[in-house]
């Protein structure tokens, strides 16, 4: 009897692909609001990202877990 198929070490490829979409995102917030950290971002921007992640305008689901996971760093930062 031969096993079943399956994909191996599935968790290393999200892994990667959260990665890879995490600086492609923030790529673009860096050069939009001139920042090199998230730690320089201010409520207003996260406000403004949090927003574009939960608007129609981003279409993507995995762009708006990325942004809104960003968002929540920041927040965090914050505490």
């Amino acid at each position: 009897m031969s096993e079943k198929f399956q994909i191996f070490k599935m968790h290393k490829l999200q892994d990667q692909m959260e990665q890879m979409a995490h600086n492609w995102v923030w790529e673009d917030i860096s050069e939009h609001f001139k920042v090199e950290d998230i730690e320089d971002l201010n409520q207003e921007q996260v406000d403004e990202i949090y927003a574009y992640a939960e608007s129609e305008e981003c279409y993507d689901d995995y762009v708006g877990m990325v942004l809104r996971s960003i968002c929540d760093n920041w927040e965090g930062m914050q505490e």
